[in-house]
């Protein structure tokens, strides 16, 4: 009844509500009360199932990890004789409602596993990766939207004992059912090319594990992924290649499809392994780049294209300003074709660019500049030219000005 009216149009009524739940969130039982409600099947309790949800998430940030010198945030400490049941059912929950609810447990998942994870928490894992094999796609994507949520924190992050400890606990227990559920869905994908619904479902699932897979290998390539780095090359290569009309919106110019966002997270790994120059990942390479090449010549100048554009162009930029991948670009038609077809399209100023130029100048130029955060296609392009140069100076100056001498004479002629 509180969390209904929490849901009030009355001002009055609805803030009554919300301090009653804020004064409750530290008594014993009240957190596994708004899980029961949670879980109930009743339909027309779905805005109060939605609210519940999100008050529960709320409580879980505020009250399961307060900071010790916040004496305000103590107020609202979940009660550890709480914490044992909310952890025993939190993932089962999260597998049994619907999708909107579904986001909502899966961060507070998170939010926990941050803290207690793994050494309080030793059943989650195990919990996320029995629902692997089911058969509902909506709880195979949210367990490992979940997994991915949680293994994040092993990238960017300072290497130690601690973290070590931490990623060879996972691995020890994800690493073999992840690469088996990699390689099943891949195969699955020609099985149903023709319904939406299914490739859909298992595109997203893919590009979640993809995430997974960066996670784990962020630090360091794990003994296992090296003695199976076949299995997961050849389903990257399948899925750089892989083409499906029904997936594609010619009329979408802003939202990348399921294959774009599949697609952007296996350069991502091709990235990340190209970076750390791994031996065992070398063999690969020429077939990747050439692949990624591919790539890039299908990509349309669209919005919904600029993170498969970038990070395309930041996994070549990576190769080609390396000397012991010169081989792989010192022939002058190579050189010619990415200036051409790759360096020139992506540093022209685009309709988009024009607009963004125009509502904000200041902005689109700070962008820009090479000190800004964001990738923008110029400025991975800038960077691509600047490896070319690094390796092949004097070949790129002089295509670079064939190119500038043409372009001016086009301008002179349009005058």
């Amino acid at each position: 009844q509180v969390l209904s009216q929490s849901l009030s149009p009355d001002v009055t009524t609805r803030q009554n509500a919300e301090r009653a739940l804020l004064s409750s969130q530290t008594s014993q039982g009240h957190a596994l009360t708004v899980l029961r409600l949670i879980s109930s099947n009743d339909a027309a309790d779905g805005p109060v199932r939605q609210s519940a949800a999100v008050h529960f998430k709320n409580m879980v940030k505020k009250g399961w990890a307060p900071d010790p010198e916040d004496e305000d945030a103590k107020k609202f400490l979940v009660p550890t004789s709480d914490r044992d049941m909310i952890k025993n059912n939190l993932v089962e929950l999260m597998c049994t409602v619907p999708p909107q609810i579904q986001a909502q447990c899966s961060e507070s998942i998170s939010l926990i596993a941050a803290h207690d994870f793994p050494q309080k928490w030793d059943n989650l894992l195990p919990d996320l990766i029995s629902r692997f094999g089911n058969p509902n796609w909506a709880v195979v994507n949210g367990v490992l939207l979940t997994a991915n949520s949680i293994f994040k924190r092993f990238r960017y992050v300072q290497r130690s004992d601690a973290l070590y400890a931490d990623i060879l606990y996972v691995l020890q227990r994800v690493q073999e059912p992840l690469t088996q559920l990699f390689t099943t869905i891949t195969q699955q994908l020609d099985a149903h090319a023709n319904n939406i619904q299914e490739l859909t479902a298992r595109l997203d699932a893919l590009r979640s594990i993809n995430r997974i897979f960066y996670s784990l290998n962020y630090q360091d390539l794990p003994e296992y992924f090296e003695d199976h780095m076949k299995e997961w090359m050849v389903g990257f290569a399948k899925l750089l290649e892989y083409k499906n009309p029904i997936l594609v919106d010619n009329d979408e110019e802003l939202t990348p499809g399921p294959i774009d966002n599949v697609q952007v997270s296996v350069v991502q790994n091709l990235n990340l392994y190209g970076n750390k120059d791994e031996e065992p990942f070398l063999p690969y390479l020429p077939q990747f780049t050439t692949l990624v090449w591919n790539l890039l010549m299908t990509v349309t100048p669209h919005t919904k294209h600029d993170a498969l554009a970038t990070i395309s162009i930041r996994f070549l930029s990576s190769l080609i300003g390396k000397l012991m991948h010169r081989k792989l670009f010192e022939e002058i038609g190579t050189l010619r074709e990415i200036v051409g077809r790759i360096v020139i399209p992506n540093l022209t100023l685009r309709e988009i660019d024009q607009e963004r130029f125009e509502d904000d100048p200041a902005e689109f130029i700070l962008s820009d500049m090479e000190s800004s955060d964001t990738e923008s296609r110029r400025k991975c392009t800038q960077e691509l030219l600047r490896a070319m140069c690094r390796q092949f100076e004097v070949e790129t100056t002089s295509i670079c000005a064939e190119h500038v001498t043409q372009m001016l004479g086009q301008f002179a002629a349009d005058k």
